[in-house]
């Protein structure tokens, strides 16, 4: 029988599994004699817990425990997966998935390669990334602290007329074992405030989002003004209701480092993913080793930035995580990967595999990404030699092209730039263009360069993601 324990074990220092290794081993043994070239489990096991208020007013507190593990068995070239929440039932899915995967394989076009595994690292470890202060520890009374500090302060005006406020917690604990020997455990902790306040003068009306969170426990809260967080979102959204319609046509442009954050994610990051070039939807397909950027643009996705959104320890295809430099001084330099795509492309495998849950199987996803800062000293610097421009910041979300590399984007403020000088507040501010033609546009980033606030990536799955990096200014972008 597969067991299940305590989730908060490793905190108790007991070492206990949810999964029986033995029996799970003996199972990968099986299939694996009946024919499978690779076989896997990997268990999440996850403890959260969800507030939300609106004006001042609980309206849900749901704490939660859910687990989930995912089956995957290579054969004929071809992937079986079996996903479940009946950890006792993983012994006798294994051979289903196993003929699965022989079916899926006699199914497959003639213009299909045929799946393979880059070789890795067999490890048999533990990793527990535990915070200061464990989340799971938090009573419900200090969530809500925090979250009326920032409804108190954010709403204190006239004009504001709804002020809604989020929590998120969450303790993630990861059990790995393969057909080749792999056995590795690994936790860590997410934790994060969100608010987005809404403002009116008559018929207008607008809104403004802010978010402060990343990997750690209750501390990471803690160390957040949000005071502060709650003031400068009420100014922002008081702001916007007195911007005027922003100028169109094309400009330069500076954008502060969340935008610069968004735009990395996902016009550059999600083309560097070695799935889409595979599939022949990237604009950066055949370009490695190839100039596609100003010689200033270095770009990096590094998991292991501890206080990321996207931070883990070690991927869900069991490999440690690692630094990857998609972009050295404007030369694309290295894609992201999972086994299987190191294998089509022939190159290292560089632990890029992340599933959204157990009951997914893993896809090539960003983590951190962010730009290596400049020589620029600050924003002044940037701006003092614009005759006419737009300084965006924050990000409304937007629409990205991968295959043909274009993008667009919606600023949640801005300002007018004018005569070296930032004006008047702008909205609705739109940047568009082409990611390449973008890079190589980039002439000035600020020395300073960091993490903006964390985020969520969708591509079938939705993961955490932290991306940033400094201040940086576009010679000429579409604004519209």
């Amino acid at each position: 029988m597969v067991m299940a324990k305590s989730p908060d074990f490793e905190v108790q220092g007991t070492g206990s599994r949810y999964l029986d290794v033995d029996k799970i081993n003996k199972s990968l043994d099986k299939v694996t004699d009946n024919g499978a070239t690779y076989a896997e489990v990997r268990l999440v096991a996850y403890t959260d817990y969800s507030v939300s208020m609106r004006d001042g007013q609980l309206e849900r507190a749901i704490p939660g425990q859910e687990i989930g593990a995912t089956i995957r068995v290579l054969a004929d070239g071809a992937w079986g997966v079996h996903s479940t929440t009946d950890i006792a039932s993983l012994e006798q899915q294994m051979n289903p998935t196993l003929n699965l995967a022989r079916s899926v394989a006699a199914r497959r076009s003639s213009k299909d390669r045929a799946i393979s595994l880059a070789e890795v690292p067999i490890i048999e470890d533990s990793i527990h990334w535990k915070p200061k202060k464990d989340v799971r520890n938090t009573e419900l009374s200090e969530r809500l602290e925090h979250m009326r500090l920032f409804n108190s302060v954010a709403s204190g005006h006239d004009k504001i007329v709804s002020v809604n406020c989020g929590w998120h917690d969450e303790h993630i604990h990861t059990e790995f074992l393969s057909t080749e020997g792999m056995n590795r455990t690994w936790s860590f902790q997410r934790s994060l405030i969100n608010g987005m306040v809404t403002a009116r003068d008559g018929s207008d009306v607008v809104s403004y989002r802010t978010r402060f969170g990343g990997e750690g426990g209750l501390e990471l809260i803690e160390s957040c003004d949000v005071d502060e967080l709650g003031d400068n979102a009420k100014v922002s959204a008081l702001r916007l209701l007195k911007a005027k319609r922003a100028p169109s046509g094309k400009m330069p442009l500076i954008a502060d480092r969340d935008l610069t954050g968004v735009y990395i994610h996902e016009a550059l990051g999600h083309p560097c993913e070695a799935d889409l070039v595979a599939a022949g939807d990237s604009c950066l397909d055949g370009k490695l080793g190839e100039k596609i950027g100003s010689d200033i643009v270095t770009v990096i996705d590094d998991p292991n930035i501890r206080g990321g959104y996207g931070a883990h320890p070690i991927d869900d295809e069991g490999l440690d995580t690692t630094e990857k430099c998609l972009i050295k001084n404007g030369i694309l330099t290295e894609y992201l990967n999972h086994r299987e795509t190191a294998e089509h492309f022939g190159i290292k495998p560089n632990a890029g595999a992340r599933a959204q849950d157990g009951l997914h199987h893993p896809l090539v996803r960003m983590s951190n990404t962010i730009i290596h800062g400049g020589t620029h000293a600050d924003l002044d610097e940037l701006v003092e030699d614009i005759d006419y421009g737009v300084y965006a910041c924050g990000s409304r979300g937007g629409q990205v092209d991968t295959g043909r590399g274009s993008f667009q984007f919606a600023a949640q403020e801005a300002w007018l730039i004018e005569n070296g000088e930032i004006t008047s507040p702008l909205k609705d501010v739109s940047v568009s263009g082409l990611t390449l033609e973008i890079l190589k546009n980039v002439d000035g980033l600020t020395k300073d360069s960091r993490l903006a606030a964390p985020g969520f990536c969708g591509k079938g799955q939705t993961v955490p993601v932290g991306d940033g990096g400094p201040i940086m200014r576009i010679s000429e972008a579409l604004v519209g």
